[in-house]
């Protein structure tokens, strides 16, 4: 948008304009030299050359006192976006089909999308199994979280046969201790019960507690699965997981336990996530203003200079 920032300055136009225009009596001829006074004289056009520079100056210097300029209005976003670490469990029996292809795969699927919607927040992954480690650190690059996380194979954690879950909480509390942002979540994932790890799952929760980090805790498993015999498939209630623990670290950090026990639950507790963990978004307006005064003042000021000369210098003025 261009505008004029000071624009009552256009009021001496019509002052310039009678100043300059006005008739006066007419006293004498402006002449280069005492020759040739007849080629000079008030007939000619020659003697206005300097009073039509000056005039013309005058003009553009009430342009530059009107400051013209350009404005343009941005918008600036602010996000105030949330740090989330996912803690995936890559232990031997993620491999279990009850989900299709297996646990891990749908994990990994439902991670991808979940993933894919939380362009405002800095990612996070980690991964255990007997052990556990940062596969990423916290990033605004969610598209090579993305990445990382379809390439994941349970081989990615050599002593993949136990489950750690107080070590993938603790290594995930770690990336997260030194965080900044106003809301700080894990999104932990297991289907089994911790029986290993030098950290205890009761000693990671309390120090999530007291780090004012929340834990959104997924058990994952059918509730029944099918064990392959020599007569055939045999059905068992599944007992490897243990919710008590999982709901325990939710309730304390004030987070939230989910059980998926079918694709369908699955995808609803990642939905169910987005929602309770959204990202806060300001909006605030800036106007930037490209000003133009001072080029017009420059050219004002050279016609002045070049008016003068010829107005009082080239033609010399006789009574």
């Amino acid at each position: 948008m261009f505008k004029f920032q000071d624009p009552y300055f256009f009021a001496l136009i019509p002052l310039i304009i009678y100043l300059f225009f006005r008739k006066q009596k007419k006293l004498g001829i402006k002449i280069p030299s005492v020759k040739k006074i007849k080629k000079y004289s008030l007939g000619s056009k020659k003697y206005l050359i300097g009073k039509y520079l000056i005039f013309i100056s005058s003009i553009l210097m009430v342009f530059a006192l009107a400051r013209p300029q350009m404005v343009s209005k941005e918008n600036k976003i602010k996000r105030n976006g949330v740090d989330i670490v996912i803690s995936l469990d890559l232990s031997f029996s993620m491999m279990q089909e009850d989900f299709k292809p297996n646990r891990l795969e749908k994990s990994k699927e439902m991670l991808e999308k979940f993933v894919s919607k939380r362009l405002n927040d800095r990612l996070g992954l980690v991964i255990f199994g007997g052990d556990a480690y940062t596969k990423i650190p916290l990033t605004f690059d969610n598209k090579m979280v993305k990445e990382t996380i379809g390439k994941i194979t349970i081989n990615d954690i050599t002593s993949n046969k136990r489950t750690a879950i107080g070590m993938g909480l603790g290594v995930s509390l770690n990336r997260l201790k030194n965080s900044k942002a106003k809301s700080k979540i894990i999104i932990l994932i297991t289907d089994g019960e911790n029986n290993a790890g030098s950290i205890s799952p009761e000693e990671a929760t309390k120090l999530a507690k007291e780090l004012g980090i929340k834990v959104y805790t997924i058990g994952i498993g059918a509730k029944e699965i099918n064990i392959p015999t020599l007569l055939g498939k045999r059905t068992l209630k599944n007992t490897s997981l243990d919710e008590n623990l999982l709901r325990n670290i939710a309730k304390e950090t004030k987070g939230k336990y989910f059980r998926a026990s079918d694709s369908k639950e699955f995808n609803n507790i990642f939905n169910e996530i987005d929602k309770l963990e959204k990202s806060k978004i300001e909006a605030r307006e800036f106007y930037s203003k490209e000003e133009y005064y001072l080029p017009i003042l420059k050219i004002a000021l050279i016609l002045l200079v070049l008016g003068l000369f010829f107005e009082f210098l080239l033609f010399i003025r006789l009574p």
